[in-house]
C-alpha cells in the first residue's frame, strides 16, 4: 500500500492537466479580453486619430493628440492639480488608516464594532459623501466653521492672542478647494486600508513584541522596531493602490462643483480640475474623443512610471535593512 501511494505521488503530470486548466480559465479569459484588453486597444486605437463624435470622417494623426495634450496649458493645470491632491492624500489617508489600525488592534472590547463604524463611509456612493461635506463646508452654516470657530474663542478665553475666527470660505477660494477634496477623501477612503493594515498587524507575532519589552523598549521604539518593517508588504500595497486611486479622482471634484453647486464643472479658477476630469470634459463635453483617449493614456503612463518607482524604492530599502 505505501509503494503504491508512494509512486502515485511521483507520477508526472499529464498534458490534459494544463488543458484541463485552460479550459476552466477560458471563461474569465474571454470576458477579460472583451471587456478590459478589448477595450483598452480600442482606445489606443482611438488616440491616434482626430475623433470627434459628431464628424463624418476621422483622419489619422499619429501622435498628434498626445503633442497636443503636452502643450495644453490646461492639461498642466490638471496635472498640478492632480498631483497637489496625491500628495495630500497619500500620505495623510495611509497615517489615517494605519493609525486606526494600531488603535483598534489593541481594543479588546466592542472592537468589531468600532471596525464596522470606521469602515462604513468606504461603502457610502461618492455622490452621498460629497453632498454630506458640501454641508460640512458650507462658510455661513458648516459645521466646520462652527466647530473651529467654537475651538478659537474657547482659545481666547483662557488669553491666547488669536484674532477672531473669521469663517473660511472651504469651496469658493482657489487655495482651499484641492484641500478640502483631499480631507473628505481621507474620510470615505481611510477605512479600506484601516482593513489591510489591521490583516498586516494579525500576521506579526507576540513573540517580536515579548520579546522587546523584556530588553526594555518602549512602545515607540517597538513600533520602529518591529511593527513598521515588518508591515512592509502591507505599506507597499496600500501605497500602490492609493496613488492609483488618487490620481484618477473624478467624482469629487465633478459632483462637487456640478451636481450639487450647478457652477464651474472645474471649480473656481479651475482648482478643482484634475486629469481624469479634464479627460471627461474633452471626450463627453467638447466630443473630441481621439484627444480625450490621450489624455487617458498619458495619464495611465504617468501612475505606471510612479508605481514601478514606488515598488523599486521600497523593495530596495527592504534589501539595504536585510
Amino acid at each position: 500500500m505505501n509503494r503504491y501511494l508512494s509512486g502515485a505521488a511521483k507520477t508526472p503530470p499529464r498534458k490534459s492537466d494544463g488543458l484541463t486548466g485552460v479550459l476552466f480559465a477560458l471563461p474569465h479569459l474571454i470576458l477579460f479580453a472583451t471587456f478590459v484588453l478589448a477595450p483598452v486597444a480600442y482606445g489606443i486605437y482611438i488616440s491616434l486619430f482626430r475623433w470627434h463624435v459628431l464628424a463624418k470622417t476621422h483622419p489619422f494623426v499619429g501622435l498628434e493628440n498626445y503633442g497636443a495634450a503636452l502643450s495644453d496649458d490646461i492639461f498642466w493645470i490638471a496635472l498640478r492639480n492632480t498631483v497637489y491632491f496625491v500628495v495630500l492624500v497619500v500620505p495623510l489617508g495611509n497615517m489615517v488608516s494605519l493609525g486606526l489600525a494600531l488603535a483598534l488592534s489593541s481594543v479588546r472590547r466592542w472592537g468589531t464594532f468600532y471596525k464596522i463604524v470606521y469602515y462604513l463611509p468606504v461603502v457610502i456612493s461618492i455622490a452621498v459623501v460629497v453632498v454630506l461635506w458640501r454641508w460640512i463646508y458650507n462658510t455661513e452654516i458648516g459645521l466646520l466653521n462652527l466647530y473651529l470657530g467654537s475651538v478659537v474663542g474657547a482659545l481666547r478665553s483662557i488669553g491666547l492672542p488669536l484674532p477672531p475666527f473669521e469663517p473660511l470660505p472651504w469651496l469658493s477660494n482657489p487655495s482651499w478647494v484641492m484641500p478640502s477634496l483631499a480631507m473628505l477623501t481621507v474620510w470615505w477612503t481611510a477605512g479600506g486600508n484601516m482593513v489591510l493594515y489591521l490583516a498586516g498587524l494579525g500576521t506579526i507575532g507576540d513573540d517580536y513584541y515579548e520579546a522587546a519589552s523584556i530588553d526594555g523598549a518602549n512602545a515607540w521604539q517597538r513600533f520602529w522596531a518591529i511593527t513598521w518593517p515588518l508591515l512592509r508588504p502591507t505599506t507597499l500595497f496600500c501605497l500602490v493602490f492609493s496613488v492609483l486611486g488618487a490620481f484618477q479622482v473624478f467624482g469629487q471634484s465633478y459632483v462637487m462643483f456640478t451636481a450639487v453647486q450647478g457652477g464651474p464643472v472645474s471649480g473656481p479658477a479651475r482648482s478643482g480640475l484634475t486629469l481624469a476630469l479634464y479627460m471627461y470634459l474633452q471626450g463627453f463635453r467638447q466630443y473630441e474623443i481621439g484627444y480625450g483617449a490621450a489624455i487617458a493614456y498619458l495619464l495611465f503612463a504617468i501612475v505606471l512610471v510612479l508605481t514601478i518607482v514606488q515598488f523599486r524604492l521600497l523593495s530596495s530599502q527592504g534589501e539595504a535593512k536585510s
